[in-house]
């Protein structure tokens, strides 16, 4: 399932990652999450996934696509 259409069925199988290269910093992304689990660390926004509801409202808000769903656990 593509991203978009994950976002309108309303849950993401996985939760999102930021992509750190893509990142700005805007805060876009924090300012759409519902739960509050995206935090802006240094210059770059961060998603906890342990609160991540899976929304995807994260995703279509990046203006840079620094966001995407992970297909498993993030990297330690």
């Amino acid at each position: 399932m593509a991203a978009g259409e994950a976002v309108r069925a309303g849950l993401l199988e996985h939760p999102p990652t930021v992509r750190a290269e893509l990142c700005t910093g805007c805060t876009q992304c924090l300012l759409t999450c519902p739960a509050g689990t995206i935090e802006r660390r240094g210059l770059k926004c961060e998603i906890i996934p342990e609160g991540c509801i899976r929304c995807g409202r994260c995703l279509t808000m990046c203006p840079n696509e620094a966001i995407r769903e992970v297909n498993g656990p993030a990297p330690p």
